[in-house]
C-alpha cells in the first residue's frame, strides 16, 4: 500500500504501576524516544530490523524456513534454498522446526521417528546463512524431555558461531512441550555455554485459544516469566488477544504473533505492527516487511500503559505530534485500570453515552483516491439498539470519512456492527451483533483501499461478513476523527457510544 509519510513515535512521560500477584510491576516510556515496549528483547542484534511508523520494531519471521525431501541431502539442499530466499527477501528471523531421532537433531516439522530432515548442523554450517544477520528463530518439536537434545541443539549453535553478540537466537516450544524449554535455561547456566547465554532467548508459544478462561491464560503467561523465560506467542486469532499482549508487556515479555496467512496478511500486520515484537509470516517477507514500515499512519491511541494520574492520554497525529486527550472530565471518558482476569488489562477508557463523552482527534482526511484502514480495541456495554438506533465507536463519518458503528436498521429487528466508509455515498461490510457480547474484548479491524469490498473483520475473522464493493477514493470532510460518537461539523457530535475502549487507530490505505 501507498500511503502518508507522517514521522510518527508515542507515548510519553508514562509511569504505569501494576500490582499482580503480589508483586509490583511497573512499566515507564519516554515520548521523547522510539515506542519499543520491550528495548531489552532485541539487545545484541545488529540487524536493521522492520520498525514501525511509531519507532516500535516489530520483526519479520519467515515461517517454516526447511523442506523435508526424501532424505537428508535432498532436505538440505530444499532448505537452503528456502532459507537463502528468505534472506533475500528481507527475512529479520529465519524459523526452523527441530527434533531429535537417534541422536541426530533434524530440521523437520514433526516428532514422528521420521529421518528425512536436514540435520540442524548442516543447515548451521551453511556459509551463506552464517555470514548473514537474520535472527534464528528454533522451534523445538521434541516431545520428550532430553538434556542430551538440548545439549547438542546448544553445541550446534556455538560450534557455528550462533548465540552471540550481533546474532542472538530464539529458542522456542509450545505449552504442552515446555520441559526442553527448562532444560535449555539450566543447560545455559553451564560453563559450557555461558558466553551464550546473554544471547539465547527462550519463547514459550500457546495454541489458538489454549485456554477458555483469560485469567488462566495470564497465569500461564506468568509462569512463562516466573520460569526465565523471555518472550511468549500468540495466535493471531486469540479471543481477548489484547488482554494477553498488555499483560504480557507488563511483565516486560517480548511477543511473537503467529501465523500471519498470505490472504489478507497486509490487514493484521498493519494492526499489529504497533503492539509485538515480532510477526511470524506465511504473508510474502518483502511486501510484510513494506507493510510494518509504511508511513501511513493517520491516529494511533493505546491507553494501557497510562496510569490516569494527570487524567490524559496520549495519542499521536500523522505529522508526528504527540497530544494529551482529557480524560475523568465532563464529556470525557473516565480512565480505569483494570487487573487480571478481566478482558483487557491495564489502562482502559470508559465511555459513557448519556453524558456525551468523546475523544477528538483531528481531520485526519485520505489520499485521494483512496481508503482507510481502522482497528479499535473494544468491550461492548450495550448491543440492544433500539430500531433505528446508531451508536458510533470511531467515526469520521459526516458526508465523507468513514465509520465503525453499532447499528439496527429500520424494521430489521437486529443490529449489526458496520465498517463504513463514504464513495459517492455510504457503503458498509456489516456483522451480526449477536456473535459479540458485554464480557469480552474484541479487536475490530475495518479496511477499504479505494477499489473492492468493504472489508470488516471481528478478531481477525471475517467469518459472517457481508460487504458492499465500491470502487474510487473516500470522500473527504472537515470534522475530525471522533471516538465515542459520529461529529457533526468541527464541533458537533452523535450517535454517542457506551463501552470500553482500550487501543484505536487510524491509517491512509491503498491496494497492496
Amino acid at each position: 500500500m501507498k500511503g502518508l509519510t507522517p514521522r510518527i513515535r508515542l507515548l510519553g512521560a508514562l509511569s504505569f504501576g501494576l500490582f499482580l500477584w503480589g508483586c509490583a510491576v511497573s512499566q515507564i516510556a519516554n515520548p521523547t524516544e522510539s515506542r519499543t515496549f520491550h528495548p531489552d528483547y532485541w539487545d545484541g542484534v545488529t540487524r536493521t530490523l522492520a520498525r514501525s511508523p511509531l519507532g516500535n520494531v516489530a520483526a519479520i519471521s519467515a515461517h517454516n524456513c526447511y523442506t523435508a525431501e526424501i532424505n537428508p541431502p535432498a532436505s538440505l539442499a530444499a532448505t537452503l534454498r528456502k532459507i537463502h530466499a528468505a534472506m533475500a527477501a528481507g527475512a529479520d528471523l529465519i524459523e526452523l522446526d527441530i527434533k531429535s531421532e537417534g541422536g541426530v537433531v533434524y530440521v523437520d516439522h514433526d516428532d514422528q521417528g521420521t529421518t528425512w530432515g536436514a540435520h540442524l548442523e548442516d543447515v548451521l554450517a551453511d556459509p551463506a546463512l552464517r555470514a548473514g544477520d537474520q535472527i534464528l528463530f528454533i522451534e523445538s518439536k521434541e516431545t520428550q524431555a532430553d538434556p542430551a537434545y538440548v545439549t547438542k541443539v546448544l553445541t550446534h549453535l556455538s560450534d557455528n558461531g550462533y548465540g552471540r553478540f550481533g546474532r542472538p537466537v530464539v529458542i522456542r516450544s509450545f505449552n504442552n512441550i515446555r520441559q526442553n524449554l527448562i532444560l535449555t535455561r539450566d543447560a545455559l547456566r553451564d560453563p559450557a555455554f555461558r558466553s551464550m547465554r546473554p544471547w539465547v532467548k527462550l519463547n514459550e508459544l500457546f495454541s489458538k485459544n489454549q485456554v477458555a478462561s483469560l485469567a488462566t491464560s495470564q497465569q500461564m503467561i506468568a509462569q512463562s516469566r516466573q520460569d526465565g523465560f523471555q518472550g511468549v506467542e500468540f495466535h493471531y486469532q486469540d479471543s481477548n488477544l489484547f488482554g494477553m499482549l498488555t499483560f504480557a508487556r507488563s511483565l516486560g515479555l517480548g511477543i511473537n504473533v503467529w501465523t500471519i496467512p498470505v490472504s489478507m496478511g497486509e490487514v493484521f500486520l498493519a494492526g499489529l505492527r504497533e503492539e509485538v515484537d515480532a510477526l511470524t509470516v506465511d504473508y510474502p517477507v518483502d511486501k510484510a516487511r513494506q507493510v510494518v514500515e509504511d508511513k501511513n499512519l493517520l491516529v494511533y491511541l493505546n491507553a494501557w500503559p497510562r496510569d490516569g494520574s494527570q487524567n490524559t492520554v496520549f495519542w499521536r497525529d500523522g505529522a508526528g505530534a504527540l497530544h494529551e486527550a482529557p480524560t475523568s472530565h465532563p464529556g470525557t471518558p473516565d480512565y480505569s485500570l483494570w487487573g487480571t482476569g478481566r478482558s483487557l488489562f491495564g489502562g482502559v477508557l470508559d465511555l459513557d453515552a448519556s453524558n456525551k463523552e468523546i475523544v477528538t482527534f483531528y481531520d485526519a482526511d485520505n489520499i485521494p483516491r483512496q481508503g482507510y484502514f481502522i482497528t479499535a480495541v473494544v468491550e461492548f456495554d450495550d448491543l440492544a439498539l433500539a430500531d433505528g438506533e446508531t451508536s458510533a465507536i470511531l467515526s469520521k463519518a459526516d458526508s465523507g470519512g468513514f465509520a465503525l458503528e453499532l447499528h439496527n436498521p429500520i424494521g430489521s429487528g437486529g443490529t449489526v456492527l458496520r465498517f463504513g466508509v463514504y464513495v459517492g455515498g455510504y457503503v458498509y461490510g456489516t456483522v451480526p451483533a449477536s456473535l459479540l457480547n458485554t464480557t469480552d474484548s474484541f479487536l475490530l479491524t475495518g479496511a477499504y483501499d479505494g477499489d473492492g469490498g468493504v472489508w470488516l473483520w471481528v478478531n481477525h475473522s471475517s467469518d459472517n461478513l457481508t460487504k458492499d464493493q465500491a470502487s474510487g477514493g473516500v470522500g473527504w470532510n472537515s470534522s475530525p476523527v471522533l471516538l465515542g460518537a459520529d461529529p457533526q461539523g468541527v464541533g458537533g457530535s452523535r450517535f454517542h457510544f457506551s463501552g470500553k475502549v482500550q487501543q484505536a487507530q487510524v491509517q491512509a490505505w491503498g491496494s497492496h
